[in-house]
């Protein structure tokens, strides 16, 4: 696990996707503004949230085991399969 949770994701990568991200949604906005006028805005800075948003979640799974609330508990996974595997061993005999 310990080789999983200290894999990056490439550097290219990661800034590849926020630059053509950022990009997007500056060019998205400047062309809904022209063609909606400032009625469009408040839609326009809606779905610019939920796509960073998007992008947050993306930052958050390149860590799944971390201690903080949004990660998976593997410590508290790590007792459950101890006690499994003990009452298994316990049940067979050894």
């Amino acid at each position: 696990m310990e080789r999983i949770a200290a894999t990056p994701l490439p550097y290219v990568y990661v800034v590849h996707l926020r630059t053509f991200l950022l990009l997007y949604l500056f060019l998205w906005n400047l062309q809904g503004i022209g063609s909606g006028g400032l009625e469009a805005v408040p839609a326009l800075l809606a779905a610019s949230w939920a796509l960073l948003g998007i992008e947050a979640a993306a930052v958050e799974c390149e860590r799944p085991f971390r201690l903080r609330a949004n990660h998976l508990p593997l410590g508290k996974m790590c007792v459950v399969v101890a006690r499994n595997v003990a009452q298994t061993m316990k049940t067979v005999g050894y």
